[in-house]
């Protein structure tokens, strides 16, 4: 049997939170969008930015509210590295792949 909810431990019953497709639909979601809008950063590093996001907000009584915005922040301090690491290697790293 599946299980469709994610349960928190209080006392001694068990309360659903919400339901995981919701949570799992809004991640895929969002991971869309950021590979969209920040097409300079690796899908991959787009990928575990929200992963991260979502292990954080998951310890939150409310984590589909700030799932959006810690989201964004993560991918936003990942665009900034990429955009560092860009400028560290220079244009004579690319010359050498062609």
């Amino acid at each position: 049997m599946e299980r469709t909810d994610t349960f928190m431990k209080n006392s001694n019953s068990y309360i659903p939170l919400f339901p995981i497709s919701t949570f799992e639909k809004l991640k895929s979601a969002l991971v869309k969008r950021f590979t969209s809008e920040y097409s300079e950063v690796a899908a991959w590093l787009i990928y575990q930015a929200v992963n991260e996001a979502c292990a954080l907000v998951s310890l939150t009584p409310q984590p589909l509210l700030l799932l959006p915005v810690l989201a964004e922040e993560k991918v936003q301090n990942a665009a900034a590295w990429t955009a560092h690491q860009n400028a560290l290697r220079g244009p004579a790293a690319y010359a050498l792949a062609a």
